[in-house]
């Protein structure tokens, strides 16, 4: 079959429109949602509640790779290419230092509200409520870097370029949290373009997806099973837990400390950093209307 049958029979139109970047986003998301709901029938039609920990693990473990596995095939089937964002050499290491990141930054931040004296951190429900809060973590690390990075930013970057994507991703990823417990305009504007920017960043840099994951998995890991930082409605169990009281802009409220004027800055400013580098590496794309016309 030529160019030409392909392009008669009406396959060729519908090979476009599927390629086209709104369309990836569904398809891909589709699929991500597909799996979730395919995991959860199985955990309840087979009542699958481990409460051994290597089974805890191990089911965490499957259930990360059938998201990454379900992105992979995604890329292959779609966008006919090989998943090089989620390449397995060096992934353990980007994985890694992802992790240590995202534990040090949100360390970093309660350090500085504890010593603005509006945070009390007290002692917690102990060290076997770490093991809960990692495991819940890695997963939804796992989730939010494929879909905010490999799905959303990605594929409007492709065509919208480095910038335009990122704002519409700090968007996105803003209203993704407007169902979220506390959550008000600025709660959301600010969740947005910290985390968003912050992710994007990492992402431009180093064209991958394991170190995101990380850093989302210790951010959420330190915040729930470290600190067990409680607001209204949401009270955590951690090693510790801490309190806040104070100006909303320190202690961000009822959304927690997240959304603080620290939280932002030093996420802002960790994000521009990033930024620089990614810079230099030329890992900046512009938008198409802006690249030389291919002949």
């Amino acid at each position: 079959m030529n160019e030409f049958t392909v392009e008669r029979d009406g396959h060729g139109r519908i090979w476009r429109f599927v390629q086209l970047p709104l369309t990836r986003i569904v398809i891909a998301t589709t699929s991500l949602i597909a799996a979730i709901l395919l995991l959860t029938a199985v955990a309840t039609v087979t009542h699958f509640k481990p409460t051994f920990l290597p089974i805890v693990l191990g089911a965490v473990l499957l259930t990360s790779a059938a998201l990454i596995g379900t992105y992979v095939l995604y890329v292959r089937l779609i966008e006919r290419r090989v998943a090089t964002e989620l390449g397995t050499q060096g992934a353990g290491s980007e994985f890694a230092v992802g992790f240590m990141l995202g534990g040090v930054l949100f360390c970093l931040i309660m350090l500085i509200l504890w010593l603005a004296g509006v945070a009390v951190i007290g002692e917690g429900a102990g060290w076997a409520a770490l093991w809960v809060a990692l495991f819940g973590a890695l997963e939804l690390g796992v989730l939010q870097a494929i879909f905010v990075c490999g799905i959303l930013f990605r594929i409007v970057e492709g065509s919208l370029g480095t910038w335009i994507a990122l704002a519409l991703t700090v968007i996105a990823f803003g209203a993704a949290h407007a169902g979220s417990q506390g959550a008000s305009l600025v709660s959301v504007s600010v969740i947005g373009l910290e985390a968003g920017t912050l992710l994007v960043a990492m992402y431009v840099y180093s064209r991958r997806l394991w170190m995101l994951m990380g850093l989302l998995a210790a951010w959420n890991f330190v915040e729930d099973g470290v600190f067990g930082v409680s607001v209204p409605g949401h009270e955590e169990k951690g090693l510790l837990v801490s309190h806040f009281h104070g100006p909303q802009i320190l202690t961000g409220g009822p959304a927690g400390p997240e959304v603080t004027i620290v939280a932002l800055l030093v996420s802002l400013l960790v994000a521009i950093i990033i930024f620089q580098r990614a810079i230099r590496k030329d890992h900046i794309i512009k938008p198409f209307w802006r690249r030389p016309a291919v002949h």
